[in-house]
């Protein structure tokens, strides 16, 4: 692995940032992340690595090169979760604002909050507001350990 002194400043990658979100935003007890190639940008998600292993040269690579590879670990929901109540919170008709609060509390969240956003004709927004964040944070997360994402 690289460490953040090593990789601060040298690493400019053409990287797929929607990816990167996801694999951040997966769930922990399903997901063990993805490995970022520091040569190419690519994202290989763990669910991946069995099929690099069969065609023998990935798998090769990745274990002779540890330094080639940053593991990127899924974290789970809780910024997705804040998104929604940051979202809620700038709905500014308060009868809205309160079927929404009331749809992101507790399990099920998710589903509830999808089908009142899509019910309220407010899924553009949404989308628009969510994808600035999670593509913010993991721009963020990667320039934490040195890695800037460049357009492909």
């Amino acid at each position: 692995m690289v460490s953040v002194g090593e990789a601060r400043g040298l690493w400019e990658l053409p990287i797929d940032l929607e990816w990167v979100a996801t694999v951040l935003e997966g769930d922990p007890m399903r997901s063990q992340g993805a490995l970022l190639d520091l040569t190419t940008g690519e994202v290989v998600h763990s669910s991946m690595i069995d099929f690099v292993a069969a065609d023998g040269e990935g798998f090769a690579t990745m274990h002779a090169e540890p330094e080639r590879w940053l593991f990127l670990p899924s974290l789970g929901s809780r910024a997705a979760r804040q998104d929604m109540s940051e979202f809620v919170a700038m709905i500014t008709y308060l009868p809205l604002r309160k079927r929404m609060a009331e749809a992101i509390d507790g399990l099920g969240a998710f589903h509830r909050f999808r089908d009142l956003i899509y019910r309220e004709g407010l899924v553009a927004e949404w989308h628009a507001f969510s994808d600035r964040r999670r593509i913010a944070r993991a721009r963020e997360f990667l320039a934490e350990l040195g890695v800037q994402a460049v357009a492909q």
